[in-house]
């Protein structure tokens, strides 16, 4: 049965305020992100009747969703928390839409915060998978973190592909190059091809430059209905198409790296809004490592495979570009903030996004993943 997202929109979004110095937890940054929409959509706690959260990792707590609806004072008739990782804030939206749908609640608060920068001291990797509830049985044993996983993924794509270090490279530096122009970013010096190479590895051919830094965030969405939005104080922008797709977690038992969710997730959701990758104006995808970036650009049809280094190197991503990309600067330059593609599509589509604004932006696609690439979500976003 194929879904249709004709009656979704986005009613708000908010982000919580980074500090170089101040020490918040996930509850305290995911209240003041929902706020923030809440404010920027002309609402109020009693407007909201469904919540869905992300699980922090800095602040584990099993029933997220309700500490924060009981913080807000929220009636909320649906309210739930996921514990799918990088996809976690797009499956979020696509979960409410479905929620929507059906008539279950009519507006929703979509919620992704943690406090990793703060928690996690030291080692921030082994911090990390040192907080995680459970053992992967026959990959923790060997040692394999993270960045590990996608180091094979890139070991992979350079075999299958001719993929090389230097287009990993080239996706640190067309991110840099959309952060080094947001006045708050963290990361505002320039970067070259010749530094990420240069900075240490980490699992090779992964370097340091070659991952998202370790840091806290909040951010919010609020889904609703064309007609509720279309009351509110800023710009309707539509969800038009949305797809999901799952593979194995454990890279033993997939049959290729990564497997197919970035691809399926992409073909329901161009699917779903009857569009095609030419026809988006720009693109959040999830880069906490370069290769991800590098991979679904591919796998979602905006260049052929073996082909995402050169769409990166030769400034087809850059705003002005065929098909801008992560124009925050995404994780790259923000940390891993899982939620960042949707406050940036959401803004990007309204005309809101500041000195990194593509002329003319009618179409957004936000994409987000979970695990090694094991399972994705790709949102598409219409005025």
């Amino acid at each position: 049965m194929k879904e249709t997202f004709k009656n979704i929109a986005f009613a708000g979004v908010g982000e919580a305020k980074r500090s170089k110095t101040a020490t918040r937890n996930a509850l305290e940054l995911a209240v003041e992100a929902a706020i923030a929409a809440l404010a920027d959509a002309g609402l109020g706690p009693l407007d909201i009747d469904g919540v869905i959260t992300a699980s922090p990792a800095g602040d584990p707590h099993f029933v997220f969703s309700t500490i924060l609806t009981e913080a807000l004072g929220i009636p909320a008739r649906i309210n739930t928390t996921l514990q799918n990782a990088g996809a976690s804030p797009c499956l979020g939206v696509l979960y409410a839409a479905r929620a929507i749908a059906s008539g279950a609640c009519h507006t929703v608060l979509v919620v992704e915060s943690d406090s990793r920068g703060a928690r996690f001291k030291g080692d921030k990797i082994q911090a990390m998978r040192a907080a995680r509830p459970w053992t992967d049985d026959f990959e923790d044993p060997f040692g394999l973190t993270v960045p590990g996983k996608y180091a094979l993924i890139a070991r992979r794509r350079m075999h299958r592909f001719g993929t090389s270090v230097s287009d990993l490279a080239a996706v640190a530096v067309a991110a840099r190059e959309h952060g080094r122009r947001q006045p708050d970013a963290p990361r505002r010096e320039p970067l070259s091809i010749a530094e990420v190479l240069a900075s240490p590895l980490i699992a090779e051919p992964l370097r340091v430059l070659d991952c998202c830094p370790v840091t806290d965030w909040g951010s919010a969405v609020i889904v609703t209905t064309v007609e509720r939005a279309r009351d509110m104080k800023k710009r309707l922008v539509r969800l038009i198409g949305a797809g999901e797709g799952h593979g194995a977690y454990h890279l033993h038992e997939a049959k290729e790296l990564p497997c197919d969710a970035t691809r399926a997730s992409g073909e329901a959701a161009f699917a779903t809004a009857g569009v095609s990758p030419r026809d988006i104006d720009v693109a959040q995808v999830f880069d906490a490592f370069t290769i991800a970036a590098l991979v679904v650009m591919e796998e979602l049809g905006f260049c052929e495979p073996g082909e995402g280094g050169s769409l990166f190197s030769q400034g087809h991503t850059a705003l002005g570009g065929r098909i801008p990309t992560n124009t925050s600067g995404g994780m790259m330059t923000w940390g891993n903030a899982h939620v960042i593609v949707l406050p940036e599509a959401i803004r990007q589509v309204r005309g809101e996004a500041g000195v990194n604004q593509v002329a003319n932006a009618k179409l957004a696609l936000a994409q987000g993943i979970g695990g090694p690439m094991a399972l994705s979500c790709t949102l598409i976003l219409a005025n």
